[in-house]
């Protein structure tokens, strides 16, 4: 059996898939949980988990925890979607955004695909053609880069409360940081030096991953990120 969770908003969509996981485990305490994600894929670990059960359990609980993120298993997991579905064992796929071609195939053959995106903000078009009303997250990256501290944490406040994951947060202030170093050829901005920014860079890579992993509360992270600029 096969359950797909996917979506814009990463946070709510890995919250979901990580409720339905918590409760199999629940109902069925003497299964085996095995976690796949991009950094340990190998397709023969998927093929061994698809019709064997445990010597010394029923079913086995299979969590692929966006395994895209590696260009093998891009290639790979789509060849497995049917065998997943048919499987007397449960997978339980998470993933962020997707391409079209994938998604069709996920909708395919998956018995459950629960999309979670982002809220849409309706667009009202002005003279310069931005869409007044929509929340602009790159006025939070020019905050940082300012080194403002307080307009940073306000613009992150209001992100958040308009629904805007961390994850997307992190990755615009992530193009921003490095846009800073390749300006500044290497060598720092106004407002930070160069080892600041390599650490400013270091940090948000690190929290990425760990939020990712399950290690860090992203929004969180984000916050006391932005609080020591």
């Amino acid at each position: 059996m096969l359950y797909v969770f996917h979506g814009t908003d990463i946070t709510k969509s890995r919250l979901k898939a990580h409720h339905l996981i918590d409760s199999l485990r629940a109902k069925k305490p003497d299964a085996s949980y095995v976690p796949i994600n991009a950094d340990n894929w190998n397709a023969l670990t998927v093929e061994e988990n698809l019709g064997g059960q445990g010597l010394f359990s029923n079913k086995y609980i299979v969590f692929l925890d966006r395994v895209t993120e590696n260009a093998v298993a891009k290639e790979e997991v789509a060849d497995f979607l049917g065998a997943m579905n048919e499987s007397s064992n449960i997978f339980v796929m998470f993933e962020g955004k997707v391409i079209v071609e994938f998604k069709k195939s996920i909708e395919k053959h998956a018995e459950k695909v629960v999309v979670t995106d982002l809220p849409v903000v309706a667009k009202s078009f002005g003279s310069r053609g931005s869409a007044a009303g929509e929340f602009n997250v790159f006025a939070l990256a020019d905050a940082v880069a300012s080194r403002n501290k307080a307009n940073s944490w306000t613009i992150y406040r209001q992100a958040v409360d308009r629904g805007i994951g961390s994850e997307s947060i992190l990755g615009t202030l992530f193009w921003k940081v490095k846009t800073m170093m390749v300006a500044s050829g290497g060598k720092g901005s106004t407002k930070y030096s160069k080892v600041e920014l390599e650490s400013l860079l270091t940090r948000l890579i690190t929290l990425y991953h760990d939020g990712h992993r399950g290690m860090a509360d992203l929004e969180l992270g984000t916050e006391k990120l932005l609080l020591e600029l």
